[in-house]
């Protein structure tokens, strides 16, 4: 509770600071977001600023520490990289409309986002070439049930693994934040022994399989889960606490949200931390990528591929019929050379538009983002008619080519209204 001897701007962020005790608070001031009290002195410590002090509470110095709002995606970035997880607190008038209310009224800010390793999107704090998977273990009868998200790509997905299997997924996923029941724990903590950093403890009752049944057919619309699959109670349960987690982190923004798709247990090869580590597919021994297995064969040329290869690498198919269909794939493209070299030279000025659709539907995206889809929707469209001109086009290339088509209008509305030399956000 604020002592009454307190500016009202400095209750105003007690009161959020009340709200938000597990992060550190980013209080927006003019042109700086400031911290105050303990998380001053933290925040000054892991990202070497300088700490002072500014005002007066209970009797002693505030510390005080801050960041230019212009350049807080650099600070936010070491914040988040050491483990911290940060509440975004905007001002949400300006001083005049404030001074409206009474000559002494403090100006309204409110927490916009939380800032989390598990559902960051902005690509200054995302690495482009790998996935960021936010993850969500839920009790099953004799199993678990995990989902993990990609907020950044929209990609979403649960399955169901025996315990003695989570710590194999939860490598190939190379979890960055885990949500967890408390009441789970005890039963999953020898397998979260390297991942206790990104463990974010939840109440058990936010995994009640009819509250997070509700909460997905509300989130896409639909009276019955059954169109996008069979799943169990507990991957309900998995699926609809992840959701509810997202939620919250962004406050009244959402993410562009795709279905659930529930991955067949089995169908991918389950590869246990300490066998990948040893194989060096995507980091060697030393925790350097150069020289991994990845690093020798990734010549892709998009960030989407990238992330994409080192997840066939990671979690290779088992599936016959999935192997067979990749390989023939694989086939038409190393006999067309010509082709081959015309499509990577279309993919060269591809930009990453999954995380850029997803910026610009939180809100958070520019003209850039927007140049960005046009420029892949320009990338696919050349792709799609060099794919027509071919022959004997494989099922799943068929199918690709026909997907790319259609989007002239859209193309064209984007290259009239943004010019390409437009401003990140302006």
């Amino acid at each position: 509770m604020a002592a009454p001897s307190s500016t009202p701007a400095m209750q105003q962020y007690l009161e959020l600071k009340a709200q938000h005790p597990d992060c550190l608070l980013f209080y927006r001031m003019g042109d700086f977001y400031e911290l105050f009290f303990d998380d001053a002195a933290e925040a000054s410590r892991i990202l070497d600023i300088a700490l002072t002090k500014r005002g007066r509470h209970d009797g002693e110095d505030i510390p005080m520490c801050g960041v230019p709002a212009h350049a807080h995606e650099a600070y936010l970035e070491k914040l988040i990289r050491a483990g911290r997880r940060v509440a975004l607190a905007e001002q949400m008038e300006d001083p005049a409309e404030a001074k409206k209310r009474g000559a002494k009224s403090v100006v309204r800010r409110d927490v916009v986002r939380l800032i989390t390793p598990g559902t960051l999107t902005e690509d200054s704090l995302l690495e482009a070439r790998a996935a960021n998977y936010l993850v969500c273990i839920a009790q099953e009868k004799e199993s678990l049930a995990v989902a993990w998200m990609d907020i950044s790509t929209a990609e979403f997905c649960v399955t169901s693994v025996a315990s003695s299997a989570l710590a194999a997924l939860l490598a190939r996923l190379s979890a960055k934040e885990i949500l967890l029941a408390d009441t789970l724990w005890e039963r999953v903590a020898e397998s979260l022994s390297e991942w206790k950093s990104g463990l974010s403890l939840q109440p058990a009752s936010l995994f009640e399989p009819k509250r997070c049944e509700r909460l997905l057919k509300e989130a896409y619309a639909v009276t019955s889960l059954e169109a996008f699959g069979q799943f169990s109670a507990g991957e309900v349960a998995a699926c609809g606490a992840l959701l509810d987690y997202v939620k919250l982190t962004q406050k009244t923004a959402l993410p562009r949200l795709t279905p659930p798709r529930r991955e067949q247990p089995g169908a991918h090869m389950a590869i246990d931390a300490a066998t990948l580590r040893n194989l060096e597919i995507t980091q060697c021994l030393n925790g350097q990528k150069q020289g991994s297995l990845l690093s020798v064969i990734d010549r892709t040329v998009t960030a989407s591929g990238a992330r994409r290869l080192a997840s066939m690498l990671i979690a290779p198919l088992t599936e016959p019929q999935r192997i067979a269909a990749r390989q023939r794939g694989v086939a038409f493209f190393v006999e067309r050379e010509a082709l081959r070299g015309e499509i990577r030279r279309h993919l060269h000025q591809c930009p990453d538009v999954e995380r850029a659709c997803t910026r610009l539907l939180l809100g958070r995206g520019g003209p850039r983002d927007l140049l960005a889809v046009k420029a892949g929707l320009s990338a696919a469209r050349d792709i799609g008619a060099a794919l027509a001109r071919a022959d004997a086009l494989p099922e799943t290339l068929e199918r690709s080519m026909n997907a790319l088509a259609g989007q002239d209008t859209l193309i064209a509305i984007l290259a009239s209204a943004i010019r390409a030399d437009c401003g990140l956000f302006a």
